[in-house]
């Protein structure tokens, strides 16, 4: 018994244009959207591509620094210690701007960064290389240790212990915690809305801004013949240099449009969500991907500091707990810490502001003021000021009295006696004084 088929009885198979995507696209499972996800179709959208570019140049961009802790709670800076040298040089071909930008890059849009540690004349970390993430394979060993198998350039593998490894990953993870999710693949089904809306404007403008549309005969065709027939040359009318060249339709054939147009859509209004959906991601202000739609100029400066208190300082926690943990030998004492005051300054006149209630209330030096603002120390910039109405912890009344000249105003009680003293305006000591001394002053 055989089944005949639903529509005709004849079965053919789809002839599929060589030159079709379909033989060219990515290797992936496609989202609900019907497109595949993968880090390079999700850099072809620009928010994404900025989200990664603002993080990695932001922390390209920050110095950084290795502290001696001591054990009074304070630190000091060690620009001599042997990792500085090499993540200030990380190897011939490769600056610590690079180096760094290149890193959170990786760990933002795959979830992983791999470095290789080699040897050399500087000790046991001379030189860091960075893996492709997509070439390392992160496989677990009998004795509960990692091993890492890596896909050099000339095609050969080479297998690193975790000595040899540098492996920054981020949460969640992944593979029973061998590797860090990828961002990217954690957001793709917004970033595959995104990619099919954008595919779909490209074909629409590519397409003259034309809207689909169908073709109504009164009867029907004699024959699949000339059906293909009459639609190919349709096709070979409407496009190349004869699109734009006028039509005739005959035989009664009404032309209709199918679907929605863009703004019954609502493209454009579509398109700005779904950016911000990718911006969401990582975390990004809408502002620092150029969504201005909500922003305001009083609030453009509290996006910048939350940008840096919020998005970029878990990446930033993230990548000095890592060097802590697998690049310094003395962890308990040496740290490693990036320099994020210069993004949280503000605007100029509430800067200065903040610096003169330091001075004033004598937590800031002189120095300490210009080392914030990038400037040379200055002689005699060391001195810290105090209130005349405050004294150090220690000091008598008597012995600050001492130091206080006699003629200063004072302020009189109705019996006489004196009951303050004020110098500036300020009062700066309680006392009481002999009837004869306050007639004498008076």
């Amino acid at each position: 018994m055989q089944l005949q088929p639903l529509f005709g009885n004849r079965v053919r198979a789809a002839q599929r244009d060589p030159a079709d995507p379909f033989w060219y696209g990515p290797v992936s499972r496609p989202v609900a959207a019907g497109v595949s996800v993968t880090v390079q179709s999700a850099l072809t959208l620009p928010v994404v591509y900025d989200c990664l570019q603002v993080l990695s140049q932001t922390v390209g961009a920050l110095p950084f620094a290795i502290f001696d802790r001591q054990s009074d709670g304070s630190k000091i800076r060690r620009d001599d210690h042997p990792l500085m040298v090499v993540l200030r040089d990380p190897n011939p071909e490769t600056s610590d701007v690079e180096f760094f930008g290149q890193m959170v890059f990786d760990i933002a849009s795959d979830g992983n960064f791999f470095a290789e540690i080699r040897a050399g004349r500087l000790g046991p970390i001379s030189e860091l290389w960075r893996h492709e993430p997509g070439h390392v394979t992160v496989e677990r060993v009998r004795d509960g240790s990692r091993r890492y198998v890596a896909k050099l350039d000339d095609g050969s593998q080479k297998v690193f212990t975790d000595a040899d490894m540098w492996h920054v990953k981020v949460l969640p993870h992944a593979e029973g915690g061998l590797r860090g999710m990828s961002p990217i693949h954690a957001g793709r089904e917004a970033i595959g809305a995104a990619l099919a809306l954008q595919s779909y404007a490209a074909r629409f403008f590519a397409n003259d801004c034309t809207p689909p549309f169908v073709l109504e005969h009164p009867t029907s065709f004699k024959d699949d013949i000339s059906r293909d027939n009459f639609l190919g040359a349709i096709k070979r009318w409407w496009s190349g240099t004869r699109r734009h060249s006028p039509g005739l339709l005959e035989h009664g054939m009404k032309l209709n449009r199918v679907g929605v147009n863009n703004e019954e859509a609502q493209f454009l209004e579509t398109r700005n969500a779904l950016d911000h959906s990718c911006a969401r991601i990582w975390r990004m202000p809408p502002h620092k991907v150029g969504l201005l739609d909500k922003a305001t100029n009083n609030n453009i400066e509290h996006q910048a500091l939350e940008f840096v208190t919020d998005t970029l300082l878990p990446w930033l926690r993230l990548i000095e707990k890592s060097i802590i943990k697998h690049l310094i030998i003395a962890s308990d004492r040496f740290i490693f810490e990036f320099n994020v005051a210069g993004l949280l300054r503000g605007d100029l006149k509430a800067r200065y502001e903040a610096y003169a209630q330091g001075r004033q209330w004598g937590w800031l030096s002189v120095n300490d003021i210009r080392k914030l603002e990038n400037q040379n120390p200055i002689k005699g910039g060391d001195i810290y000021l105090q209130p005349l109405n405050m004294v150090p912890v220690g000091t008598t009344a008597s012995n600050q009295g001492a130091q206080e000249s006699k003629n200063e105003p004072r302020i009189y009680a109705p019996n006489g006696d004196i009951v303050s003293r004020i110098y500036g305006g300020n009062i700066i000591r309680m006392t009481d004084y002999r009837q004869e001394d306050v007639r004498n002053a008076a």
